[in-house]
């Protein structure tokens, strides 16, 4: 079953409740895809900036160092793009703290695999939808008995995003953007998604526990562990190539333990 969204903002708050208020912002870093926020606590985040025609650019990164990190983690709820991925990586960033504090690393079990490789078996000969067009997606599609890319730029043989409404609640296994964090289209996802195997994926994605309790079932992102090779990414404009640099993939289920 899905679950009842009373407030729209209720796993936005979940997820500004998870940053501990004594942590700061350490440093930050931000350029035409990406911001990365690093925490004083250790861990960084990074989260995409989505491109729009009056983005506006994220006014004296520096101007943030020292600020309480929850303070920051607030403006995910701005409707200023720029704004909202500074506020998600803040998130991010915490999450990634604790996790590497809890002890995880590029070896640990969860670690290692992409999303799509890790749950191939599981859309294999099921009705699979991804939100957002990510890369090499080809052995998924070929797996699946039914397959869409929906995406709001779409490219050859994308759908738009509005077809969410039409297509998600058919679905049995959805892939979902950590930028539908950003542009605010998560909340509204997951309850089309309903009864479906639900991953987010890529490196907006906060691997916050709480998001286990709005029908998710994997958290699969990065836990970024060195701030100037991915702050040297996002200044280098790097888009999916991302993932390559200072951290590691993680995908994370409830009741994960190290």
């Amino acid at each position: 079953m899905g679950f009842e969204l009373s407030p729209m903002w209720e796993i936005y708050d979940s997820l500004i409740d998870s940053v501990p208020a004594a942590a700061t912002v350490a440093e930050v870093v931000s350029a035409q895809y990406w911001v990365a926020v690093k925490s004083s606590l250790g861990g960084t985040g990074v989260a995409h900036i989505l491109p729009h025609p009056d983005q506006t650019p994220l006014p004296d990164p520096s101007s943030l160092i020292g600020r309480s990190l929850k303070d920051v983690a607030r403006t995910v709820k701005s409707w200023d793009e720029t704004e909202t991925a500074t506020g998600l990586a803040a998130i991010t960033a915490s999450a990634n703290s604790a996790l590497l504090a809890a002890g995880l690393t590029a070896d640990s079990p969860q670690s290692g695999q992409a999303a799509f490789d890790k749950f191939l078996e599981l859309a294999r000969d099921k009705k699979v939808a991804v939100v957002g067009h990510f890369p090499n997606l080809e052995p998924v599609e070929k797996v699946a008995r039914e397959f869409f890319i929906l995406e709001r730029q779409p490219q050859a043989g994308d759908l738009p995003d509005t077809a969410a409404e039409y297509l998600l609640p058919d679905m049995e296994v959805v892939f979902i953007t950590g930028s539908a964090l950003v542009n605010k289209s998560l909340p509204r996802l997951l309850e089309l998604a309903g009864p479906a195997f639900i991953g987010l994926v890529g490196p907006s994605v906060p691997l916050c526990p709480s998001l286990f309790d709005y029908s998710v079932n994997c958290l699969s992102g990065t836990v970024f562990n060195d701030y100037p090779k991915i702050a040297r990414a996002v200044l280098e404009g790097r888009t999916t190539s991302l993932f390559k640099y200072g951290g590691f993939r993680v995908n994370l289920e409830p009741g994960f333990c190290f």
